[in-house]
């Protein structure tokens, strides 16, 4: 795959949707009916879809991109959401344009969901959707790096973090043993 410094709509599609819930702001644009329906509507899809199947999936979805960074996802709620996408109208479609127009018609927020997940997993661009694996973040990004290593959402932040962690329990495990070995004696 070439190159990418941004990822394609549906990829973007996928990564907001995901992003829906911020772990580190303690918010979740789709807790409430209204902030579903205002969602759904600001991403041109109808309103009054229920909210259970959208969060299930949704919920799976963000374990599998913790995957693609490499880390524990949880895989009962990948099942729940593949189960949801079991139940999804997807249809392909010719068009008669010249040009086809999308070949696949998504009419509801979950199928809309499906088709750019397909799409992005088609493109190859799956790989550079992650989770940050900060418990305190948890935020979906675009690896745009060229070898596709990219670890956190934002080494200024989320990356900082692990590593003051990581030097801290270096640091403290040889005054730990210092302790052990004086009190020892």
């Amino acid at each position: 795959m070439e190159d990418m410094v941004e990822p394609s709509a549906a990829t973007a599609f996928i990564r907001d949707f995901a992003n829906t819930v911020d772990v580190e702001d303690r918010t979740d644009k789709l807790a409430t009916r209204a902030g579903l329906d205002t969602w759904l509507r600001d991403n041109g899809l109808p309103t009054g879809e229920a909210s259970e199947p959208i969060l299930t999936l949704r919920a799976g979805l963000r374990e599998r991109l913790l995957l693609n960074n490499n880390g524990d996802a949880d895989t009962d709620l990948i099942a729940a959401a593949e189960h949801v996408l079991r139940g999804v109208p997807l249809y392909a479609r010719l068009g008669t344009d010249p040009v086809p127009d999308d070949p696949l018609l998504a009419e509801t927020a979950l199928a809309r969901v499906a088709r750019d997940w397909a799409v992005t997993v088609a493109s190859g661009e799956w790989i550079r959707l992650k989770q940050c694996p900060d418990h305190a973040c948890l935020w979906v990004f675009w690896d745009g790096s060229r070898s596709r290593t990219r670890r956190w959402c934002t080494m200024r932040v989320c990356g900082n973090r692990a590593k003051t962690r990581a030097y801290t329990a270096r640091h403290r495990e040889p005054a730990q043993a210092d302790l052990s070995l004086a009190k020892a004696a």
